[in-house]
């Protein structure tokens, strides 16, 4: 389940820890408007205050504010006050959205070339990127777990000691991420279970006493979550078959083995491709 070394170890970007409501603005200044704190669990690096420089005046525009600023670890937001009060939600999605673009450029510089990720993990993540893909079974698998779940989005995930990595998607919420696309490693669930090796899941992340306060839910916008580990014969680690849902999912034990065994036939398939093909290990 969740671990405190791995979100220790890894700077997350930040999210919206609080509000400090509509206020006038010092100095009487009433022509600038009234003002809005929004308090972010940590500083932003610059991968972060590149997306929001890229993103910050659609905001505006759409929501009729005067400025959103970055200052230290607040924004500063000015407008008027019955809009600054009904858009705190709002904020907190395009804070979260902001966020994850900044993780996408991460992901994008981290295999850059000249950057430390080997050649030989690039192409061991392509094979297997392609290997699952082309499972017979795989696309009816993760349209299953779907409906078995009430989870709209599914996929067989590579997850190495560097990288996660979708191998194949079942996607009917408009997620976003397709069949070879990363994730940063450090901010998935997956990256949990591929050290203690158990299945996570949970219904309602925002009522859950563990993952409400976890931050990967409320990064990615899910609330409803099974993920499996996938095992090969060997013992050795591949990933994980992992559905998520924005809404609340209830999973009872006869829809989680029903995955697990999902995950197993995966594993069963990976193993007889890679036989068949002569992979190494």
């Amino acid at each position: 389940m969740h671990s405190d070394s791995t979100t220790s170890e890894y700077v997350w970007p930040p999210s919206v820890s609080g509000f400090d409501m509509p206020s006038p603005l010092p100095g009487g200044d009433s022509g600038a408007g009234p003002l809005m704190i929004a308090f972010l669990s940590g500083p932003p690096d610059h991968y972060w205050i590149e997306a929001f420089a890229a993103e910050v005046s659609d905001f505006k525009a759409r929501h009729g504010l005067l400025d959103v600023r970055i200052d230290a670890r607040q924004l500063v937001v000015t407008g008027d006050a019955s809009q600054l009060r009904s858009v705190t939600a709002d904020l907190r999605d395009f804070v979260h959205r902001v966020s994850r673009i900044s993780l996408q450029r991460r992901v994008l510089e981290r295999f850059a070339p000249g950057f430390t990720s080997t050649a030989a993990e690039h192409a061991a993540a392509t094979r297997d990127v392609n290997l699952v893909a082309h499972l017979p079974g795989v696309a009816a698998i993760l349209e299953a777990v779907s409906r078995e779940t009430g989870m709209r989005f599914a996929t067989v995930a590579r997850v190495s000691d560097t990288r996660w990595t979708a191998c194949a998607v079942h996607d009917t919420i408009h997620f976003g991420l397709r069949a070879g696309q990363d994730l940063v490693l450090e901010t998935t669930i997956c990256n949990e279970i591929r050290e203690h090796g158990r299945t996570v899941t949970f219904s309602h992340a925002s009522a859950h006493p563990q993952f409400s306060k976890h931050p990967t839910p409320a990064l990615y916008g899910f609330e409803s979550y099974i993920s499996v580990p996938i095992y090969r014969a060997n013992g050795q680690f591949f990933g994980t078959l992992c559905a998520v849902d924005p809404q609340p999912r209830y999973l009872d034990q006869a829809t989680v083995a029903i995955v697990e065994n999902f995950a197993r036939a995966i594993a069963a398939e990976i193993d007889a491709r890679m036989a068949g093909a002569s992979y190494s290990e």
